[in-house]
């Protein structure tokens, strides 16, 4: 089990309610997972646990692939892409919107592909839930149980969407990268805009696609 994947976890932020994007239709490839909220998280996980039990048979492209429609039936990654840029989000065009989200999904897509690449008798448990937000919201409570190394506590916080419920949240052990990505992206759009801001997030990227095995 790598340090990292801990890390991976808190990718997703600590994402302000309010912050949300209007709804959109959801085609074939982003329709939401069925059934409820914990049902959402236990075919993440085990998505998860596939790419990492057949890690060196899939290689980087393999688990890249799996990881796409998992990932986009899973998360509201258009809502968690707009909470990153906050105040900057109501400065940026819909084209631009548009390139920055698909530059985001990207980014999260390969993190998780890269990251979660070897089995060592991991175990994820999902372990319950309860309501947020009069209903429209869910907490689901869950664990990652590594083959060797500490328990990591996991909270996912999921709300509804086109039918179905959408990820919009994770906490690994209390700990947020909110702070930290906001910082780095208020730094990079303030000082070279929003392209600058895109291109280092693509930098970001293409370094971790080189890392992928």
């Amino acid at each position: 089990m790598r340090i990292m994947r801990t890390a991976v976890f808190s990718l997703f932020f600590l994402l302000a309610a309010a912050a949300v994007l209007p709804a959109h239709a959801a085609g074939e490839a982003d329709r939401p997972a069925d059934g409820g909220p914990d049902k959402v998280v236990t075919a993440f996980h085990d998505a998860l646990l596939n790419n990492m039990q057949h890690g060196k048979e899939y290689a980087c492209a393999g688990r890249t692939k799996r990881m796409e429609p998992v990932v986009d039936a899973s998360f509201d990654l258009p809502a968690i892409a707009q909470s990153t840029l906050r105040r900057h989000w109501s400065q940026l065009t819909a084209e631009q919107r548009q390139r920055f989200v698909a530059a985001f999904r990207e980014q999260v897509i390969l993190t998780y592909a890269s990251q979660f690449d070897d089995f060592d008798g991991d175990a994820f448990t999902t372990l319950g839930m309860q309501p947020l937000g009069g209903g429209d919201q869910q907490l689901v409570h869950a664990k990652l149980q590594p083959g060797s190394g500490d328990l990591v506590k996991f909270d996912y916080v999921l709300r509804r969407k086109d039918g179905g419920w959408r990820i919009i949240n994770v906490i690994a052990d209390g700990v947020s990268d909110l702070a930290v990505r906001t910082s780095q992206y208020e730094k990079a759009f303030t000082e070279k805009g929003f392209e600058g801001l895109l291109a280092w997030l693509k930098d970001q990227t293409e370094k971790t696609r080189k890392a992928c095995t």
